[in-house]
């Protein structure tokens, strides 16, 4: 006889504190609540915590160290960073996060006291009480359950804002007008720019010549000039890049998740046949060894809170008196559209070195 019983057990849990996104920053929040008392959970879509910078997507995490010479990172994200340098024999760097990586972070979370957590979970709606989220929806992939998380506090670290955007708060998407806070580098009208997506790759060499044969779908890159001021040439005996293979506008980095995949994915492909094909790029003995199907978002929905962080406060080190963390990457705006404006170079250090002095900040606190 078949089995009649259906799919979609709910399951119903209550906490203090409910962190959805398991990134980085969804990661620290839920750790930092469980190691100040509270009783919280965290809720990931994806099988392995880590967002950007898991296996799945493969771009390192970065901040002051990474241009400080006197700089070094501090709190949880160095106790995590210093952990994986202890047990991961990869390089972090671009293309090249592994999943000792994933390993650590999960440990992390695991091993956590007061700490609970729920893998390959979306968060799919929200119950209101009031103006105030009463409980997240999610849905668990593979094992066919609802979750039904009751909570206290609701921290949105998905990247999207979903949670918030779906219990109303308000957000922004795309960029301000330079006039609305006086900001030097937003346009002089808003719009709904954002930065892109890009896909991430790691080749190499395994010690004789690799033949590549391109699908013909992927894009042409014939000449050094098509790929205008966008770092290409292999060093060492393993590669991983490119940050510049970036698919941003026109296409929206949610609604169009799917198509940005592809268009990502034709546009790495058809960069590695111009390195392995189009003259001499060092790659004669480099193999593909991975390629990313998981868009590595950098910018969409803004939910909007008590504060907005702007560049004079990046520039002047504001000093908020309720600062929680802070900053120290530079100012990093990639040229709209990323790869598909091709006479533009990528981000504008790449197109001229000079303006390091304009965009490079120093450490700047972020506040609560």
């Amino acid at each position: 006889m078949p089995d009649r019983r259906g799919i979609g057990k709910v399951i119903e849990e209550e906490y203090d504190v409910v962190v959805i996104g398991g990134g980085l920053a969804g990661v620290c929040a839920a750790i930092a609540s469980a190691r100040n008392g509270a009783k919280t959970v965290i809720i990931q879509d994806r099988p392995v915590f880590g967002g950007n910078s898991s296996s799945e997507i493969r771009v390192p995490p970065g901040g002051a160290i990474n241009g400080g010479a006197w700089a070094r990172e501090t709190g949880m994200i160095e106790e995590i960073q210093l952990e994986n340098l202890v047990r991961n024999h990869a390089r972090t760097d671009s293309g090249m996060m592994n999943s000792i990586w994933d390993l650590v972070l999960y440990e992390k979370i695991r091993d956590q006291e007061n700490l609970s957590y729920h893998l390959n979970a979306s968060a799919r709606g929200v119950e209101m009480e009031g103006e105030r989220i009463k409980a997240v929806i999610c849905e668990q992939l593979g094992s066919e359950r609802k979750l039904r998380i009751k909570g206290g506090i609701f921290i949105d670290c998905t990247g999207d804002g979903t949670v918030g955007a779906a219990a109303g708060a308000p957000f922004r998407m795309g960029r301000e007008s330079r006039e609305e806070f006086n900001e030097s580098l937003a346009p002089q009208k808003a719009d709904g720019k954002t930065q892109g997506s890009s896909l991430m790759f790691l080749a190499r060499d395994v010690g004789r010549p690799v033949k590549f044969t391109p699908p013909p779908w992927a894009e042409k890159y014939p000449t050094e000039e098509s790929l205008y001021k966008r770092f290409h040439h292999i060093r060492g005996k393993e590669f991983g890049g490119f940050w510049w293979i970036e698919i941003g506008w026109p296409y929206n980095t949610i609604d169009q998740n799917e198509e940005i995949r592809d268009e990502a994915l034709r546009h790495l492909l058809g960069v590695w046949d111009h390195i392995k094909n189009r003259g001499d790029h060092g790659a004669e003995n480099m193999a593909l060894e991975w390629i990313g199907f998981i868009p590595g978002k950098r910018e969409t929905r803004r939910l909007v809170g008590d504060y907005i962080l702007t560049e004079n406060d990046v520039r002047n080190n504001t000093p908020f008196p309720d600062r929680i963390a802070y900053g120290g990457w530079f100012i990093d705006i990639h040229t709209m559209g990323g790869i598909l404006a091709k006479d533009q170079p990528p981000e504008p250090l790449c197109g001229d070195p000079d303006r390091s002095d304009e965009l490079r900040v120093e450490l700047y606190s972020i506040p609560f």
